[in-house]
C-alpha cells in the first residue's frame, strides 16, 4: 500500500511539472506574440484537460504563472479580426479550477469539508453587494459598461479565489506545497534581478514609468511578489526551519535588493510595516532567534553598502550616466529623497489632486457612493482631465467612492473576519505556524501597499489578497478537529 501511494505521489508530481512547463510555454510565447484565436483555443483545451484530471493544480498554476509572467498571464487579451476581447488566461484558469472542484466533489472524486463560518458569510455578502452595484451601473447613463464590468471582476469575481483556496487546501501537504510555490517563484525571480542589473533596467519595467530619474531593476509587480516571499522566508527563519542561515540570509537579501531596485516607494514602506507586524506577532522565543539573525544580516549589508559607496566615491565618476551601478544608486537615492520633496514630486501631486476630486464626488452620496464605471474631473493647474474612479491609486478610497460607506463596511468586515480568525489560530499548529506568520504579515503588507496603488483594481496584484486570506483561513480549516483551534 505504501509503495502504491508513493507511486501515485510520484506520478502526480510529474503530472504537475508537465502542466507547469506546457502552460508556461504559452506565456513565453505571449511575451513576444499576441494570442490568436487558434493559439488561445489550444491553450484553453490544454488548460481544461490538465486541470480536469487534477483540480488541485489550478490554484498552484494561478500563483506560479502570475508571479513569473505577471501581465502576460493576467492581462493578455484574445485578438481576433482586429478586435480585442478581454478574456484573460488567468480568468480561464480560475473558471476551469472552480468547475473541476465542483465536478470532482459531485462525482465523489474529491472530498471537501464545506466550511461556512462568519468569514465566508461576510465574503459572500461582499460579493453580492458588488454584484448589486454592477447591476446598478447598467441603468446609469454616465457609467461606462467596460469599466463597470472590470470593477465587477476585480471586486466580485476574483474574491472567488478565497473560496477556491479554502476548498482546495484540506491538509498540511497541500498547504505547504502552495506556499512553497510562492518561495520557488521568488527564487526564479532572482534571474529577473540579475537581468535588470546587467541591462541597467528590468524586464517589463516600461509599463510603470518613473516620476523621478533612475531606472527600475525589477518590475514593480515582481517587487511586490518578492515582498511576500521575504515575509514568508522571515517567518521560517524565526522558527529555525532553514537548513542554512547563511543561504537563507543570502536569498532574503537578494529579494530585498530586488524590492529596493524596483524603486516602488510604497513597497519599501509596506515591507517595513509587514516586517514590523511579523515581529509583533511572534512569540518571545521566536523573537530571540529573529533578532540575532536580523542584526547580523543588517551588519553585513551595511558593511557591503559602505564598501560600495567607498568604491563609487573614489573610483567611479558619478557623471557617468551610462554606468549601470551609477544609474541604480542615483535612482535609489533620488527615490528615497522624494519622500521629503513635497510639491516637487509629480506623482504625489497627481495623487493628492485626484484624491481631493474623489472626496468631492463621494460626498455627494457618502452612503452608497457614485457607483461603478464613473469618472471624476482632475485639475492640476491649467491641466484638466477625467480619470476613472477605480484608478485612484488608493484601493480603500476607490471602494469607498464607488460603493460608499455601505460597500466599504462590507469589505472591511469580510477582510477583518478572516484576519481575526487567522490571528487566533496562527500558533494552533506548530509545523505550519511559521508559514501562517508570514502570510498574516503578507496580508498587512498588501493592505498597506493598496493605499498607494490600485492593487485591488489590477488583477495581477489583487488576486493575492484573496489567496492570502484563503491561506490564512486554513489555519482553522486544516486543524479544525484540534482542541486548540478557536473559531
Amino acid at each position: 500500500m505504501g509503495e502504491e501511494k508513493n507511486a501515485k505521489s510520484g506520478y502526480g508530481k510529474i503530472y504537475e511539472v508537465i502542466a507547469y512547463v506546457v502552460l508556461g510555454a504559452f506565456f513565453v510565447w505571449s511575451v513576444f506574440f499576441d494570442f490568436s484565436p487558434l493559439i488561445f483555443t489550444v491553450f484553453c483545451l490544454l488548460a481544461f484537460t490538465l486541470i480536469a484530471f487534477k483540480a488541485d493544480i489550478g490554484l498552484g498554476l494561478i500563483i506560479f504563472l502570475t508571479m513569473i509572467f505577471e501581465r502576460f498571464f493576467t492581462l493578455k487579451p484574445l485578438i481576433a479580426g482586429g478586435d480585442i476581447y478581454k478574456i484573460y488566461p488567468l480568468d480561464v484558469i480560475i473558471i476551469f479550477s472552480i468547475i473541476a472542484l465542483i465536478v470532482g466533489v459531485a462525482l465523489g472524486h474529491k472530498k471537501m469539508n464545506l466550511i461556512w463560518g462568519w468569514p465566508e458569510k461576510l465574503m459572500a455578502l461582499f460579493i453580492l453587494i458588488v454584484s448589486a452595484y454592477f447591476i446598478r451601473s447598467l441603468f446609469d447613463l454616465n457609467a461606462d459598461f467596460a469599466t463597470a464590468f472590470s470593477s465587477l471582476k476585480n471586486y466580485g469575481f476574483y474574491p472567488l479565489l478565497y473560496f477556491l483556496t479554502i476548498y482546495s487546501i484540506s491538509d498540511k501537504s497541500k498547504f505547504k506545497k502552495t506556499v512553497h510555490l510562492i518561495l520557488l517563484a521568488g527564487i526564479i525571480l532572482i534571474a529577473f534581478i540579475v537581468i535588470g542589473v546587467f541591462r541597467g533596467n528590468g524586464l517589463w519595467t516600461e509599463f510603470t514609468p518613473l516620476s523621478t530619474q533612475g531606472a527600475r531593476l525589477l518590475a514593480g509587480t515582481h517587487g511586490f511578489y518578492l515582498s511576500l516571499a521575504v515575509l514568508i522566508g522571515l517567518g521560517l527563519v524565526s522558527f529555525s526551519r532553514c537548513r542554512s542561515n547563511f543561504f537563507a540570509g543570502l536569498i532574503l537579501w537578494i529579494w530585498i535588493f530586488g524590492v529596493i531596485g524596483s524603486l516602488m516607494r510604497h513597497l519599501w514602506l509596506a515591507l517595513f510595516f509587514g516586517i514590523f507586524i511579523l515581529f509583533l506577532t511572534m512569540k518571545k522565543e521566536n523573537k530571540t532567534k529573529f533578532l540575532p539573525f536580523t542584526g547580523k544580516n543588517i551588519l553585513v549589508a551595511a558593511s557591503i553598502l559602505v564598501l560600495i559607496f567607498f568604491l563609487a566615491t573614489n573610483f567611479i565618476s558619478w557623471q557617468n550616466t551610462t554606468n549601470p551601478a551609477i544609474t541604480m544608486l542615483s535612482g535609489i537615492t533620488e527615490r528615497a529623497a522624494s519622500f521629503t520633496s513635497g510639491s516637487e514630486d509629480q506623482s504625489a501631486n497627481w495623487r493628492i489632486a485626484l484624491w481631493y476630486s474623489a472626496k468631492n464626488a463621494w460626498i455627494q452620496n457618502p452612503l452608497w457612493g457614485v457607483g461603478f464605471g464613473r469618472q471624476i474631473p482632475l485639475e492640476i493647474g491649467t491641466w484638466k482631465k477625467f480619470e476613472e474612479v477605480r484608478n485612484l491609486h488608493n484601493s480603500p478610497l476607490a471602494i469607498t467612492v464607488q460603493m460608499g460607506i455601505a460597500g466599504f463596511t462590507a469589505f472591511v468586515l469580510a477582510i477583518g473576519a478572516v484576519i481575526f480568525s487567522g490571528f487566533r489560530n496562527i500558533y494552533s499548529n506548530k509545523e505550519l505556524a511559521p508559514y501562517y506568520l508570514g502570510i498574516f504579515a503578507g496580508v498587512f503588507l498588501f493592505l498597506t501597499a493598496s493605499f498607494f496603488q490600485p492593487y485591488l483594481e489590477t488583477n495581477l496584484t489583487g488576486i493575492f489578497l484573496w489567496i492570502l486570506l484563503g491561506l490564512l483561513r486554513t489555519s482553522y480549516i486544516i486543524n479544525k478537529n484540534d482542541q486548540n483551534i478557536i473559531e
